[in-house]
């Protein structure tokens, strides 16, 4: 009589098929993972450009002086105690810097174009001399209208801090590839 022993126990080609199926779904979460993490990291850039610019606002009203925000690099933004055009600029009141690959872009965002009542496209301040804080009795010392723009590394994820003259704040905007900007 022939005794055949059985073993307890998974085959190779078993085990094969069970790795690669778990290589192809941890493939896909990365890849997820990567995309929630971009957006999260443009959205926040969004609130605090914003945020910035409001504390700008409230302290050119507070010391009761114009305070200049100019952009000095592609991930930081200065704010001086003078007049845009002053030369030499005054002291450094404040800074913002963005941790890359976040970085401030001038007008190379495709259909960037914030428009006043008139159709005119609203300044991008990292290609003007800044934007400019004057503090006025009532009203936030914000310029008149213009924007600050961020991008996320080579991606189509975009935010912006605007400033229209419809509101008497700045607005976090956020836009994704070729879609339209939209308030956050």
């Amino acid at each position: 009589m022939l005794r055949t022993e059985s073993k307890a126990g998974y085959t190779l080609v078993e085990v094969l098929v069970v790795v690669a199926i778990l290589g192809i779904l941890s493939s896909l979460g990365v890849v997820g993972l990567q995309s929630a993490v971009a957006n999260t990291r443009i959205k926040d850039a969004a609130y605090n450009v914003t945020a910035f610019m409001e504390r700008t606002a409230n302290e050119a009203r507070r010391v009761n002086e114009k305070l200049c925000v100019k952009k000095i690099s592609d991930q930081e933004l200065v704010t001086y105690k003078s007049a845009c055009d002053a030369s030499p600029l005054g002291a450094v009141v404040d800074r913002f810097r963005l941790d890359a690959p976040l970085k401030f872009i001038g007008n190379e965002v495709t259909g960037a174009g914030f428009k006043d009542e008139d159709d005119n496209n609203l300044d991008n301040w990292s290609t003007t001399s800044g934007a400019e804080f004057e503090p006025k009795i009532g009203l936030s010392a914000a310029p008149t209208e213009g924007y600050f723009a961020v991008q996320y590394g080579g991606r189509g994820l975009y935010a912006a801090a605007l400033k229209s003259k419809k509101k008497n704040n700045f607005a976090a905007m956020m836009k994704f590839d070729d879609s339209s900007w939209m308030g956050l």
